[in-house]
Parts: C-alpha cells; structure tokens; sequence
C-alpha cells in the first residue's frame, strides 16, 4: 500500500471514485436495467482511468528517462502537469457518471 500513500490527496479521491463507479457499472451491466453497452463504455473508461491515475508519476519519470540523459530520481511533474492530469481524469469520471445516467434514462 505504500503506492497509495504516494498519491496526492486529489489522487486518492478520484481514485475511489473512480473505483466505486466502477463497481457501479459492473453491478448496472449484468442487471439488465437499462443499455448494457454504455454500462460497458463507461466501466472501461473508468479502469483505465483508475490506471492512468496510479501510474501518472511512473510513466512521467519514464518518460523524462527516455528523453533526458541523467535525469536522476528525484524529477517531480510540475504543478501544471498534475492540473492537466486532473482536468482528464476529472472529464473521464463526468464521462463514467455520463454512461450511468445516459444508460438508464434512455429506454430500449
């Protein structure tokens, strides 16, 4: 769990969000109340998400490595890089919360 405690407090919340939405999704696909395919839209959107999340800072570092020589281990992302990050992981979510309501507002 030490990956956990590395994450910003921003992190952590979407996290779980994401991860309660997903567990939303997965319960709405297999019940037969409403469009399964959104349902299955929006939990895919949501695991990759909750992926994009936990590994943020290891792809950045991986990234910096491959296109820098001697980069070191201690390169940060910027505060303007975790603000992108979160305005896409925070459109990702509106588009899992989108599915859920979209899925079961329009009828068959």
């Amino acid at each position: 769990m030490r990956w956990f405690k590395e994450l910003r407090k921003g992190q952590k919340i979407l996290l779980l969000i994401n991860a309660v939405l997903i567990i939303a999704l997965f319960i709405l696909a297999f019940s037969g109340i409403g469009h399964g395919e959104l349902f299955a839209v929006g939990f895919i959107i949501g695991f990759f998400n909750i992926i994009s999340i936990i590994y943020a800072r290891s792809l950045f570092k991986f990234g910096i490595d491959i296109n820098t020589e001697n980069a070191g281990d201690n390169v940060e992302p910027s505060e303007i890089k975790y603000m992108d990050w979160y305005i896409k992981w925070g459109f990702s979510t509106l588009a899992e919360i989108a599915a859920i309501i979209i899925g079961l507002v329009i009828k068959e």
